[in-house]
C-alpha cells in the first residue's frame, strides 16, 4: 500500500483530497498520508483533513511515498514538482471513478482527471495536467504536460494542447485546432482556430487579448 502525500493545502488541495478518497485505487493501491505546504497554518480553521506533514523544499521521502500536486499555479506546480521529482519522488494520477475513459485512453504521471470528466477515445494526458469536473475530451487529442482544462470544457477531436497552456471554465474548443504551449483560452471562449503559444484569447470567437 502507498502513502500519498498531497503538494498544496490550500483549496486545491482541500479539493484533491475528497477526489482522491473517491479515486480509482484508494484504498486499495493507496492511502492519504497529508499535506505539504510552505504555509503551515494553511489548514486552520478546516476539520476533517490530514495535516501538514512538510513543505515540498524539505520533506524527507520515504520509500512508500507516493505524490500528486494541487495547485493551481501552472508555474508553481511545474516548480514543486521538479524538485520533489529531483529527490526520487514519485508521482501517480488520480482519476475519480466518476470519470470515463474510453479505449486506449493514456494518463500521466501526477495527472489528475476530476468527476464527471470524459475522455473518450485515443486520449493522451500529460504528465501533471489536470482535467476538472464534466470536461470533454474528443477523440484523438493529446494533452500536453502541466496543461489544466478547467471545468465544463468541450474539446473536439484531434485538438492539441500544448505544454503548460490553460483552458478556463466553459471554453470551446473545435476539432483538429492547437493551442501553443503556455497559451490562455479565457472563461466561455469559442476557439476555432490555431492559438499561438504563449497569448491569450478571448471571445466568440476567440480573439487575441490585449490589456492596454
Amino acid at each position: 500500500m502507498k502513502n500519498l502525500v498531497i503538494v498544496g493545502a490550500g483549496g486545491f488541495g482541500r479539493e484533491m483530497f475528497g477526489a482522491a478518497r473517491e479515486a480509482v485505487g484508494f484504498g486499495e493501491r493507496f492511502v492519504i498520508k497529508g499535506f505539504l505546504d510552505g504555509n503551515p497554518a494553511a489548514l486552520d480553521g478546516f476539520s476533517g483533513y490530514p495535516g501538514i506533514i512538510g513543505t515540498p523544499e524539505t520533506y524527507r521521502i520515504e520509500p512508500d511515498d507516493v505524490f500528486v500536486t494541487a495547485l493551481g499555479s501552472i508555474a508553481s506546480r511545474r516548480r514543486c514538482a521538479g524538485m520533489i521529482e529531483a529527490r526520487g519522488g514519485v508521482f501517480i494520477p488520480i482519476i475519480h471513478r466518476s470519470a470515463s475513459l474510453g479505449p486506449n485512453v493514456s494518463v500521466g504521471a501526477g495527472a489528475f482527471v476530476a468527476h464527471n470528466a470524459v475522455l473518450t477515445a485515443d486520449v493522451s494526458v500529460g504528465r501533471h495536467t489536470c482535467v476538472f469536473h464534466g470536461t470533454v475530451v474528443g477523440h484523438d487529442t493529446a494533452l500536453g504536460d502541466y496543461s489544466h482544462l478547467y471545468s465544463l470544457v468541450s474539446v473536439g477531436g484531434g485538438v492539441k494542447v500544448g505544454e503548460g497552456a490553460a483552458v478556463f471554465p466553459g471554453a470551446k474548443i473545435v476539432p483538429r485546432v492547437s493551442i501553443g504551449d503556455n497559451a490562455t483560452v479565457g472563461i466561455g471562449s469559442t476557439v476555432i482556430r490555431d492559438v499561438a503559444p504563449g497569448i491569450t484569447v478571448f471571445g466568440t470567437p476567440a480573439e487575441r487579448f490585449r490589456i492596454f
